[in-house]
């Protein structure tokens, strides 16, 4: 008897305890009988969601060499190169160029001298005093490119070598 008073108890006692369940939202069936096997079913809403960062590699040239010959104005170019382009939608990676000398290279020597030079890209010719964008990518996961062209603006009158650092500026623009 004791045994049974005591399996009764512990049932009892086992019945009694409450489960602690985390939830934003609760739904308990009609009439309470979970094992009802036709509820009236109650709804709640949810939200699912996730964030990503734009994301994208942009690879500007590391130099660009212009050639030509004796007599003739000098060109050379290169390729601004974007992949792996994921953005937001309206949205594009702008490069702009620009130069501290307004496009001017300097001669290496100890003369005076400098060669004005024009820079084009995707959107015309750079303006010299302000820099331009000079290449556009969208989202892709191809990868693309823009030219992006130099040439001396006269023909050089002195031998010699020639440089100016120009400087590539990359952001995101939302339309």
């Amino acid at each position: 008897m004791k045994k049974l008073i005591s399996g009764i108890t512990a049932l009892t006692m086992f019945s009694a305890m409450t489960m602690g369940v985390c939830a934003d939202t609760v739904i308990a069936p009609f009439g309470g009988d979970p094992f009802n096997a036709d509820p009236n079913p109650e709804t709640a809403d949810a939200v699912v969601e996730f964030e990503i960062n734009p994301q994208y590699t942009v690879t500007i040239p590391a130099k660009v060499e212009l050639t030509g010959n004796y007599g003739e104005r000098f060109t050379g170019s290169g390729d601004i190169t974007a992949d792996g382009v994921f953005l937001e939608e309206n949205a594009a990676i702008i490069v702009t160029l620009t130069s501290a000398s307004k496009f001017n290279l300097s001669h290496e020597g100890e003369g005076d001298y400098t060669l004005p030079y024009t820079a084009t890209g995707f959107f015309g010719t750079v303006d010299k005093e302000n820099g331009r964008a000079v290449a556009r990518f969208e989202t892709s996961t191809e990868a693309s490119s823009v030219t992006v062209s130099f040439q001396t603006d006269e023909v050089p009158k002195f031998a010699g070598k020639y440089s100016d650092p120009v400087v590539f500026g990359i952001y995101i623009e939302k339309e």
